[in-house]
């Protein structure tokens, strides 16, 4: 096999733009913070939590987004902080919007309230070509939980607003405040709906029913923050793909998609995209499914169509990611990656089998290393990554680059401190390599000069 694999042309260095969105230099992030030891709430619930910076769709059927999510689902732990952010830009429909959301959960007051706060700001957005402008949009979904009973608020603030290209005059924004886009359609800004234990707040909603555009909808910056009884277990985590960890040319994912807490399916999918150089792939779909009980079981799961990295090295028709696990209350939760497959996958022109052994390191000459099926497992937890590229001899990425596509993590546990999902943040590749040393090493033509995995390797 290592006289089949050969670089491809070096590529020069080319601003990341996607066919569906923009990436941001955002990384998606979910971490503990000063959690103290005091007593919680008499009745804690679970919290659950999500943002995102917008999404379309046409007749009802999503084509875009949701776009830049994060979210906490299914927990009770205090000090938890999740974002995400990055630059969306939907072609033909919003023009370089920069957007950034953000979750918190915490104790507070001497009863130690749980507080969830979920957040989305827009600095600016331009739809249509100007028919909707928007600049300063800031949405905070709140749910507080006394023990007694959950309270929740929603609020909106904006900066300024013009339609058809005429500034709207803005007080404060009342709930539900809708104004008619003449012959069109509206927007409604500050669309509040108050449900069981939480709210939902959508900074900017825009529906229009005649003119060439007719069906379009397009939700820009939505948060809800809500609570929601404890599960018999804690079933979290999250599917998300083409996530690029590259300083200033980071990507956050475009697609992501939780576990939901207290059962039931929930998808996402995005119709394609294009970073030139880097990824093309087409429709690309990401669930969660939780089916409470004794026992509970959960599945998170990715898929990819025509998927083509860095200018044909490596190539797949479709690829799938499948997280698994099933748990009875006190027992050890059994996980497994059935499901998880690629389907005509090439790399530098050798085709590999549909079901990859679990972490297969394969060496890019002048280029790095691909993982494929590298698969992550803890106590209570399993993480797939279809496929994990690490950069070691620059290009259009920069030395210790890492790409991530088709991710799918699941855990399961009888206490609710389980986050959302592992952080997703970039890795030191020095220590992301060590694992697959030996692997990479036979694979050169000199596996005596392969010290350390460095870049003069390939």
């Amino acid at each position: 096999m290592r006289s089949s694999f050969r670089a491809g042309p070096r590529l020069g260095l080319r601003r990341l733009t996607a066919g569906v969105v923009s990436g941001g230099v955002l990384a998606a992030t979910l971490v503990g913070v000063g959690v103290g030891t005091a007593s919680a709430v008499p009745s804690p619930l679970a919290y659950e939590q999500y943002a995102y910076g917008a999404s379309a769709s046409v007749g009802g059927v999503v084509t875009v987004g949701p776009l830049f999510p994060t979210g906490i689902s299914c927990t009770i732990q205090p000090g938890l902080v999740a974002t995400a952010g990055g630059l969306v830009n939907i072609p033909g429909v919003i023009t370089a919007a920069p957007t950034f959301q953000s979750a918190t959960t915490a104790h507070s007051g001497p009863n130690n309230n749980q507080v969830a706060v979920t957040r989305s700001t827009v600095a600016s957005i331009n739809l249509l070509g100007g028919l909707v402008g928007l600049t300063g949009l800031g949405v905070t979904s709140t749910a507080v939980n006394t023990g007694a009973g959950v309270a929740s608020a929603g609020s909106v603030s904006l900066g300024a607003l013009t339609v058809l290209g005429i500034p709207i005059p803005l007080g404060s924004i009342g709930a539900n405040t809708t104004i008619a886009i003449p012959l069109l359609g509206s927007i409604t800004l500050n669309e509040q709906t108050v449900a069981a234990n939480g709210i939902r707040t959508i900074g900017a909603h825009i529906r229009l029913l005649a003119g060439p555009n007719a069906g379009l909808d397009v939700i820009i910056g939505l948060t809800q923050s809500r609570f929601l009884p404890k599960p018999p277990v804690f079933i979290t985590g999250v599917a998300y793909s083409n996530l690029i960890a590259a300083g200033p040319l980071s990507v956050n994912p475009l697609v992501a998609q939780s576990v939901p807490c207290n059962g039931g399916t929930s998808s996402s999918s995005l119709a394609g995209i294009n970073l030139p150089g880097i990824i093309t792939a087409g429709a690309i779909t990401a669930s969660g499914t939780a089916v409470p009980g004794n026992p509970t079981g959960g599945t998170s799961k990715i898929s990819l169509a025509s998927l083509n990295l860095l200018n044909g090295l490596i190539t797949a028709s479709a690829i799938t990611s499948q997280a698994n696990v099933v748990k009875s209350p006190g027992s050890p939760p059994v996980l497994s990656s059935t499901g998880t497959q690629f389907a005509d996958l090439t790399v530098a022109g050798v085709h590999l089998p549909v079901d990859v052994a679990p972490n297969t390191a394969v060496v890019l000459p002048g280029v790095g290393y691909v993982v494929l099926n590298r698969q992550v497992q803890t106590a209570t937890g399993l993480e797939i990554r279809a496929v994990e590229i690490v950069i070691q001899i620059g290009g259009v990425l920069p030395v210790g680059a890492v790409v991530r596509l088709g991710v799918a993590s699941i855990n399961a546990a009888d206490t609710g401190v389980s986050p959302l999902s592992a952080a997703i943040d970039p890795y030191n590749t020095d220590q992301l390599s060590e694992p697959f040393a030996a692997q990479l090493c036979a694979d050169v033509d000199d596996p005596a000069s392969c010290n350390n995995i460095t870049t003069s390797t390939f």
